[in-house]
């Protein structure tokens, strides 16, 4: 059973190894002291519970990733990667969902050409799959500028054609996106997933562009992942 807990804990998987390592050691910190680690209140029954949910959580995780080994991945399971992909998911998480390993969620989104999401500096590579010098209304792309609600990529409709000019190599488009938001501290933030969306537009040239199309009809991603 999951275990509830507020945003200032720090319940993630790494700190909750810490405090059982420090508490398994030979000479093992407090259970006060392990409280503090994870920033909860000292009350023990609930630690007992968090670190007892875990070691449930880490041993489940080792019979179905056992279960899954040598097993290619299922359609349902492409689809999954390239919805959660696409939708922010980072590939730890994904393969933490599919109990899969890192290495065979990236592989797979590799294989079937899915867009990468980009550091900060880095510059965007659309993968073989994915490359057209034009593209139609109606079609979904990939695209990666510096705006912070886009920064990294994120998945749009292609709304309008704004045609050639002579300072570019092909055709811009006009493309909608949805940016989610979160209710915070009394007002909506953007650029965090959350309950809500609101349509974002934005311009791209054509060699700026990767196709996506094909991974939407193949696997019948649902645009409202996207």
């Amino acid at each position: 059973m999951a275990i509830k807990k507020k945003s200032y804990e720090k319940l993630d998987d790494a700190n909750i190894k810490r405090v059982i390592l420090a508490l398994e050691e030979e000479s093992p910190i407090s259970k006060k002291d392990a409280c503090e680690m994870l920033n909860i209140n000292y009350n023990t029954t609930r630690l007992s519970k968090i670190i007892n949910n875990f070691k449930e959580e880490q041993e489940h995780r080792k019979a179905r990733m056992a279960k899954n080994r040598g097993k290619p991945a299922s359609k349902d399971e492409l689809k999954e990667m390239i919805e959660m992909y696409l939708d922010g998911q980072t590939v730890t998480d994904i393969a933490k969902y599919l109990y899969r390993s890192p290495a065979f969620v990236k592989g797979n989104l590799d294989r079937i050409g899915v867009p990468n999401r980009i550091a900060e500096g880095e510059k965007f590579i659309v993968p073989d799959e994915c490359v057209k010098y034009e593209f139609e209304v109606g079609e979904w792309v990939w695209f990666c500028q510096s705006r912070p609600d886009i920064k990294g990529g994120h998945a749009g409709k292609i709304i309008e054609d704004l045609g050639t000019h002579p300072k570019r190599l092909g055709n811009a488009y006009k493309i909608h996106y949805w940016i989610p938001m979160e209710w915070q501290e009394g007002f909506w933030v953007p650029w965090w997933p959350g309950i809500k969306k609101v349509l974002g537009w934005t311009a791209a040239r054509a060699e700026d562009l990767a196709s996506i199309q094909h991974l939407v009809d193949e696997y019948d991603i649902s645009e409202e992942k996207l």
